[in-house]
């Protein structure tokens, strides 16, 4: 059996010479790779240090979702397509306004007769104005008259009374003095009748006592006649005393003629009631035409901003519901960018700093600064909210959004909204009065598109290809 060869003898170097040179050329090499790499090192630990750096960013826009404003009905024209660039006012379609119009011819017949009733209730009103102190005036000279008359009746009565009282004194009087003359001479015409058939007088004495005897018999029936007719004027009396009472009556008559004349000033302002009622009534039917006017021009949806017809949800011959998105667009010139950075890296972020944006779909950078940011983060929008007392509990970083406006003095034709972004914020004291400026400007641009005095747009923005 043969042996198994012995290895081959490994030469033995020589103490100081070959492993001390491949030391000192590792050392060097080392020396040399360190030296180059050591400001490259620099440079990124310092570029790390003074930046906040994500690719939690997107470009975005303020859409506007433009919706029927208090109609409904169905789609008769789609007036734009998405892509097509719009201007404030510019139709973008049409609803059928058939309904409309009818509710439109509807309320004009109610303003037309709610007017006419106004009228009729003012002109009665101006007659009522007119009759009332006519009648007030009538009856308060109705009342004078009758005031004067129930006055000159209670006169007539008293000089009545009195008269007719005198004249049957007067009366029993002269009855008494012919009853006393009567008895006077019936007693002379016994004594001379005896003495004349005695023949103790002369029939002349005798004939003159019986013709003195007859006198006053004449005499007393005279007396007792007046007397008869001082009697009959007692219904003078009655007669006065019931014109006198009728006068009463007729005073009375007028006081209440004139309190229900007096009353009338309460329907006059009864009257002026109904008539303010009645201007309501017109009022809210002015009102209800103004709605039915307005529902009718809504029937045409107009732009509410110059921008980007970016979504169409509804095609014509579709129904639609008043509130319900109908197709959105954004102002191109409104476009920003929103980075979510974490907490721990918020440090040194201030509003004013400048921001390299880079848009991964075009492969380019754009340039922009900090506007804000926000006082919350993203968390506190979630859906499901976070709930940290059970036993289990895993501390996540939050993310805080950071606003982002871009430099207006570069091309932005090509950005669209929502491309993804990687955002490189640099670190610094930030510029307070850039910041101050640029909110002040994005508030001008957030509202430029309402209407002036004139009823013109305050700046009118150019379409995405128009732009520098």
């Amino acid at each position: 059996m043969n042996k198994p060869e012995a290895p081959p003898a490994v030469p033995q170097s020589k103490p100081g010479r070959g492993v001390p040179v491949a030391r000192v050329a590792g050392l060097i090499l080392l020396n040399g790779l360190a030296g180059l790499l050591a400001p490259m090192v620099v440079r990124f630990i310092a570029f790390r240090t003074g930046h906040s750096i994500t690719d939690d960013a997107f470009l975005e826009a303020q859409m506007v979702h433009v919706a029927p404003d208090g109609v409904s009905g169905r789609i008769i024209r789609m007036a734009v397509r998405e892509d097509d660039f719009v201007r404030k006012g510019q139709l973008l379609l049409e609803i059928d306004a058939d309904h409309y119009r009818d509710q439109v011819a509807i309320a004009e017949a109610k303003l037309r007769m709610a007017e006419t009733e106004a009228k009729r209730q003012e002109i009665g009103l101006e007659k009522l104005r007119r009759e009332v102190p006519l009648s007030i005036s009538m009856a308060k000279q109705s009342l004078v008259l009758a005031q004067t008359e129930q006055a000159k009746m209670e006169r007539v009565l008293k000089l009545t009374n009195d008269e007719v009282a005198g004249t049957i004194l007067e009366s029993e009087a002269l009855v008494g003095v012919a009853q006393a003359n009567r008895t006077l001479a019936q007693l002379e015409y016994d004594r001379f009748n005896t003495l004349y058939q005695e023949n103790a007088v002369t029939q002349r004495r005798a004939q003159e006592v019986t013709r003195t005897n007859e006198s006053t018999k004449a005499e007393l029936r005279l007396a007792e006649a007046k007397l008869a007719k001082s009697n009959s004027g007692r219904a003078q009396i009655d007669v006065a005393r019931k014109d006198y009472e009728a006068a009463v009556v007729g005073t009375e008559k007028a006081k209440v003629s004139l309190a229900l004349a007096e009353t009338q000033v309460e329907t006059v302002r009864e009257a002026e009631q109904m008539l303010e009622l009645r201007k309501q009534a017109v009022s809210e039917a002015q009102t209800m035409l103004h709605t039915a006017r307005h529902h009718l021009e809504n029937t045409k949806v107009v732009a509410p901003i110059s921008g980007v017809v970016v979504k169409r949800m509804k095609n014509t011959g579709d129904h639609v519901t008043m509130g319900l998105p109908l197709l959105t667009l954004y102002d191109p010139d409104l476009l920003f960018v929103t980075a979510n950075l974490e907490e721990t890296r918020m440090a040194g972020v201030k509003p004013g700093n400048r921001a390299e944006v880079h848009i991964d779909a075009l492969g380019r950078a754009v340039r922009g600064r900090v506007l804000w940011m926000n006082r919350s983060t993203g968390a506190e929008f979630s859906l499901l909210p976070r709930n940290v007392v059970s036993g289990e509990f895993t501390k996540v970083v939050q993310r805080i959004p950071v606003r982002i406006v871009l430099d207006q003095d570069q091309d932005l034709t090509d950005l669209r909204a929502g491309y993804s972004t990687r955002v490189t914020i640099a670190h610094g004291e930030g510029d307070a009065e850039w910041a101050r400026k640029a909110l002040e400007q994005s508030r001008r641009l957030d509202t430029r598109f309402d209407e002036s005095e004139n009823g013109d747009e305050k700046e009118a923005v150019k379409p995405p290809g128009e732009r520098p």
